[in-house]
């Protein structure tokens, strides 16, 4: 960006270059940043303009302020129009123009001036010698770029200083266009842990380019109100800087640790950066070598238990791997929502990709859990194999009822069966949801309660085993009966 002073008397307006900003970006999750320049310039006592021009294109008017040390902000204006045929025309309005038709017969150019009279959407009104054109065959030439015109936007602030000399001055707005997000890389290392990489993926399209600047990315949600259209950016994104291989990140600069600002985390790029439009940048913020994890094979059951018997099978169980985010497994540090993709070693030694979701934003103390995908080798069955009422109870819930409630109780027997047909041991979790008043009554392998309504069965299964889990449940459900 270029600052320009223009200082307000009586007799001239005087421009000034007032030299380069420094300028710093907060870059948000949610296509937004909060840009912040910060300038010395040689203020006169009293009113002064000063001229913010290349600001970003999806420039947030309403959002700007300028601030500094005894000034008064008495007026603010944001200007873009852009250059192009339409402003061109509308630019020009009252003044003579140049044009040119092709002769019908020849194919020569002919040149004539005429006077702008008005612009009807993109066609010109034009009034030549012969008389006035409404639907000119032809196109109008300019000879120079109107001064109100702007190829990038500007934005221009009246200001009052207290006094005349230097005075740090300081303007923040917020644009779209930018964004970031995190990326993550796990690496299976051995049965129990594996190496966790992270990167940030930053994002410009908001039309304008930036060298040599300070920036942070801003991790959590923050609210904002959608009033705000953004131009449609066409332009194509590319990456200056792929994936390396794995063992590549442990040299390579890391962002910061980062810093707490109200309910969210600043991650600060240690060396000023360049931010090109159009550009995606990849930074490094996260290198955990050895993080400790469980890998769990969850079979959901999808028994319900009413009236009548139920079964299914062969249902593969999802493929869940979990950490805790503390320092004792190798972390400990918040972790911004983003894609957790997963790699591990097959068995000749050979780097395969097995499954990838997304976390959410990740406080420290808090449970990641991730699912890739269902196990190949690893099926379940369940049935519910009888129903036998044991219990019946006529009531009224109050006098006024008419129909009486009645409370059956029911038992179920119900036969669980996992297998393994992989290579190598397996943890299972068995969940089946409890409806109603369900409780289980007797077990052949000893459960717990689970999240909510949920119960289930943990059991370490060896290659080429089964595990048969014989389960007694009761439930009482209640009926209306009229006669």
């Amino acid at each position: 960006m270029k600052y320009s002073l223009a200082v307000m008397t009586a007799v001239s307006m005087i421009a000034i270059n007032a030299g380069a900003a420094e300028t710093e970006i907060s870059i948000y999750n949610q296509n937004l940043a909060l840009i912040k320049k910060s300038q010395v310039l040689d203020l006169n006592h009293g009113v002064n303009e000063v001229v913010f021009d290349e600001v970003a294109q999806e420039f947030k008017p309403e959002s700007a302020f300028v601030y500094g040390k005894g000034i008064r902000v008495l007026e603010q204006n944001y200007d873009y129009a852009g250059i192009n045929y339409v402003t061109m025309l509308n630019a020009n309005v009252g003044k003579m123009v140049k044009t040119v038709r092709q002769n019908p017969s020849t194919g020569a150019n002919i040149y004539e001036k005429a006077l702008l009279v008005a612009v009807d959407g993109a066609t010109p009104v034009l009034k030549f010698d012969y008389g006035i054109e409404t639907a000119f065959n032809g196109r109008v030439i300019f000879d120079e770029i109107p001064k109100e015109l702007n190829s990038t936007p500007v934005l221009m602030a009246k200001v009052e200083a207290a006094q005349q000399g230097e005075t740090d001055l300081e303007l923040a707005y917020l644009t779209g266009g930018f964004k970031w997000k995190a990326n993550y890389v796990a690496k299976v290392d051995d049965e129990n842990t594996l190496s966790l990489l992270g990167r940030a993926a930053i994002t410009n399209n908001s039309g304008s380019g930036y060298e040599n600047i300070s920036v942070n990315l801003i991790a959590g949600d923050v609210n904002t109100v959608q009033e705000y259209v953004a131009r449609p950016m066409f332009k194509a994104v590319r990456m200056t800087n792929s994936y390396e291989a794995m063992d590549s990140f442990a040299g390579a600069p890391m962002i910061e640790a980062p810093v707490s600002l109200d309910s969210y985390y600043v991650y600060k790029i240690p060396e000023k950066t360049s931010l090109k439009n159009g550009q995606m940048k990849m930074v490094s913020f996260l290198s955990a070598p050895k993080v400790e994890y469980v890998k769990e094979n969850v079979v959901s059951s999808s028994l319900y238990f009413s009236t009548a018997r139920a079964s299914y099978k062969d249902v593969h169980p999802a493929v869940k791997y979990s950490f805790e985010n503390v320092k004792e497994t190798g972390l400990g540090m918040p972790l911004p929502q983003g894609k957790l993709s997963f790699y591990a070693n097959d068995d000749n030694g050979a780097l395969q990709f097995i499954g990838e979701d997304n976390i959410n934003n990740t406080a420290e103390g808090q449970k990641v859990t991730v699912t890739l995908g269902k196990s190949f080798d690893i099926y379940a069955k369940g049935e519910i194999q009888k129903v036998t009422e044991v219990n019946r109870n006529s009531f009224k819930k109050n006098p006024n009822q008419d129909c009486p409630t009645v409370a059956t109780t029911y038992q179920y027997d119900v036969s669980y069966n996992v297998t393994n047909k992989g290579k190598h041991d397996a943890k299972v979790v068995l969940k089946q949801p409890l409806n109603g008043k369900a409780r289980i009554v007797d077990e052949s392998l000893k459960g717990q309660n689970g999240e909510g309504n949920t119960y289930e069965w943990k059991f370490e299964l060896k290659s080429g085993e089964a595990q048969d889990i014989m389960v007694k449940v009761e439930n009482t459900l209640e009926t209306r009966e009229c006669n």
